[in-house]
């Protein structure tokens, strides 16, 4: 099995417990998502990806992308490459994080749009439906080590943090709805937090035996884990200020870059099959332009459901939907092959914050491939077809998840206005120029090094 060959090397050991003070001081929180040590590790990617093994896997991939029934989706030929070198990036980050978590850990920010890191450039490792809303980052723990998370909540907090642990990479593990299975969780709203909103969380295979804020996993193997910033807000909200350290535990080896390669080429060979399975299975198995009834999403996750589209040129999709009282409510717009639409400069995705309410505090939006005029237009970047997801998260206790969805439709473009007369719901020309400006102004926020 690849990912047990590739995993052996980081086999756990036995160790020493270190004791941990709630408060205890650690090194400083990194100068926001862009630092000194994220930029080192895109740059080692950078060369892992130009690799004859990694390019191997790519071509290889594309190749299976093309032999796919998704191509034959309005959408699924004009975005293959683009999909194939997405989950290409996600796997060489994988790679190094397999390989450099366990013993020297680090929270890189991943699955992430094509954008600019200062002055570096970086591809897209989007993949599996990522949400726009969501800053990603991931670490890699030993399961015979110990770890400390230290963090400070601040006016700045995003709508939720969630760290979760899952049993293997998403994609080299047994097929499900989720991707892979939840070993532990923890939430924001869970956290034994200090006065002054500093907190610490430890990871160990220990039982919590009395630690507030702890993450157990499994003793022996490498544990991935996910952390989630699920941001609102995008204009004034931050990703909290996290570092994690190593602070026990065994002697572990480390890899060279042609290892890294080597490694990268196996998972992208195994996750990218896997997400064309999973698409295959719960997305294009409904009826185009509907959605599967929501579900509730194990760890506290919410809700969420999902559906493809298929429009033709006068046609639009149009989804109501109640935000059920949700701290976060979003929908969003993948091309067929799960990688997101641009949502930096396009809306491909929007929140309840970003979109307009109906009079009785319902949400509707409309899927064109050309602008309708709607304010809560979703853009598919002129595409005809892909993959639609709401996500409800945050809910109040006892919600009712057949209450979420209202209405599925398609219409014309003529009926649209007719339907939807409300000139609060519509936009004035030219300010779909300002939303999008506005909108890439807000995105860039998410990088701000947090004051103080």
């Amino acid at each position: 099995m690849i990912g047990r060959q590739a995993l052996a090397w980081l086999a756990a050991g036995a160790c020493t417990m270190l004791a941990m003070p709630a408060g205890a001081d650690g090194p400083p929180a990194p100068a926001g998502l862009v630092n000194p040590a994220q930029l080192a590790r895109e740059h080692l990617a950078q060369r892992i990806i130009a690799r004859p093994e990694v390019q191997a896997s790519l071509r290889r991939t594309a190749a299976a992308y093309a032999a796919d029934p998704a191509m034959r989706i309005p959408g699924g030929k004009a975005n293959r490459d683009r999909a194939a070198r997405a989950v290409t990036v996600a796997a060489v980050y994988y790679a190094i994080g397999l390989a450099l978590d366990p013993a020297q850990p680090q929270l890189f920010w991943c699955c992430k749009a094509p954008q600019k890191l200062g002055r570096l450039g970086v591809g897209g490792s989007g993949y599996g439906i990522d949400n726009p809303d969501n800053v990603y980052r991931m670490t890699h723990v030993d399961g015979g080590s110990h770890y400390v998370v230290r963090g400070q909540m601040r006016s700045d907090r995003p709508a939720q943090l969630h760290l979760e642990v899952r049993d293997a990479i998403p994609g080299t593990t047994a097929m499900n709805a989720e991707g892979g299975t939840q070993l532990a969780t923890l939430r924001d709203d869970a956290l034994q937090i200090g006065a002054d909103g500093r907190f610490v969380i430890t990871i160990d295979s220990n039982p919590a035996n009395g630690r507030p804020n702890h993450l157990q996993v499994p003793a022996s193997g490498v544990h991935h884990v996910i952390v989630r910033d699920l941001l609102t807000d995008w204009d004034h909200q931050l990703p909290i200020p996290l570092t994690i350290e190593r602070v026990g535990g065994p002697d572990l080896p480390r890899r060279s870059e042609a290892e890294l390669a080597h490694s990268a080429a196996a998972l992208l060979d195994r996750i990218a099959p896997f997400w064309l399975d999973y698409d295959n299975r719960f997305i294009f198995s409904r009826l185009a332009n509907t959605l599967a009834p929501a579900r509730l999403r194990p760890g506290g996750r919410g809700i969420s459901a999902s559906g493809h589209f298929a429009l033709g040129e006068a046609e639009l999709l149009l989804i109501t939907v109640d935000p059920l009282g949700a701290a976060s409510f979003g929908i969003q717009l993948t091309d067929p092959w799960g990688v997101a639409y641009d949502y930096i400069g396009r809306t491909s995705s929007l929140n309840q914050r970003q979109a307009r309410a109906n009079p009785d505090g319902t949400l509707t939006v409309a899927i064109a491939r050309q602008d309708p005029g709607f304010a809560n237009w979703l853009d598919p970047s002129g595409q005809a077809g892909g993959i639609v997801t709401l996500r409800w998260q945050g809910l109040p206790a006892g919600i009712d998840p057949t209450r979420a969805i209202r209405a599925v439709e398609v219409v014309t473009r003529g009926a649209l206005r007719q339907r939807w007369p409300d000139p609060e719901l519509w936009l004035a020309p030219g300010q779909r120029a300002a939303q999008r400006a506005a909108r890439r102004q807000s995105h860039e926020h998410r990088k701000a090094v947090p004051p103080g």
